[in-house]
């Protein structure tokens, strides 16, 4: 429904009139509109140069921190290892060794003949000890 034709009570040139006022009203709103996603398209493209230049930049350091640990990684490689003296771990495993041999020899003996190295001591009793001195 057009201005025109809601205004039949008015005259002709004044409903032309309105019409024109009505495209008029009409085409501005569309050109804000346009205006605004003109604008809104600059500020996207210039946010998104922004971005694109922190990603190339984060690139390159990137690039760097790789390209350095790279060389250090060549750089350890190129090092000899020097290997470490075990001589304390001989060491442990000879005592450890020894012992568990002492303690062998210690469970197989029994302590009855004299050779063996048990070490067990035998007090006398009372009756012995009376005995002996009469």
């Amino acid at each position: 429904m057009s201005v025109g034709t809601t205004m039949k009570w008015v005259g002709r040139s004044a409903r032309d009139r309105a019409e024109v006022v009505g495209h008029q009203l009409k085409d501005r709103a569309l050109e804000k509109r346009l205006e605004r996603a003109h604008e809104e398209a600059e500020r996207l493209r210039r946010e998104n140069d922004v971005l694109r230049d922190e990603v190339a930049e984060s690139r390159t350091e990137h690039k760097k921190m790789f390209d350095l640990l790279e060389r250090r990684l060549d750089v350890l490689e190129d090092v000899e290892v020097e290997k470490k003296s075990r001589k304390g771990r001989f060491l442990l495993f000879l005592i450890a060794l020894g012992g568990g041999a002492y303690a062998w020899m210690r469970m197989r003996s029994n302590g009855n003949d004299a050779g063996e190295w048990s070490r067990t001591t035998t007090y006398p009793t009372a009756t012995e000890t009376s005995a002996s001195t009469l």
